[in-house]
């Protein structure tokens, strides 16, 4: 069932694992959002950001040799709100990312809706 918080939003994934990604793609259209991406890459992602408009966006952390740090500092520029997610714990995350909301790997779809429902009531 769709939540109507969530319902009709544009989701920007960025994943570089592939069932993963697509394990949120279809639960993300499952909800009711609007996947944009998914995107292995940060400059893919980068790109993506300036050409679509979003309402958030679900970072993985470690995308193979490079971080989402610049994508989530682009975004937090554009007030645009997001989730970071990662198989390792908060402390290993760089000091201005450890109070994000993180959802800890692997992610239940209960727990990703939560997440954000949570990040786009704070937003609004």
């Amino acid at each position: 069932m769709a939540s109507s918080t969530i319902t009709g939003k544009r989701v920007l994934i960025v994943e570089d694992e592939l069932i993963i990604s697509m394990m949120l793609e279809c639960e993300l259209n499952d909800s009711g959002c609007e996947v944009i991406g998914p995107t292995p890459s940060v400059e893919a992602a980068l790109r993506l950001i300036d050409e679509e408009r979003l309402d958030c966006a679900l970072l993985d952390y470690q995308l193979g040799d490079e971080t989402s740090g610049r994508i989530a500092s682009v975004l937090a520029e554009r007030n645009i709100p997001f989730l970071l997610m990662t198989g390792h714990c908060a402390g290993d995350l760089p000091l201005e990312l450890r109070d994000k909301t993180l959802l800890r790997k692997p992610v239940t779809g209960k727990a990703l809706r939560a997440a954000l429902e949570a990040i786009l009531n704070i937003a609004a």
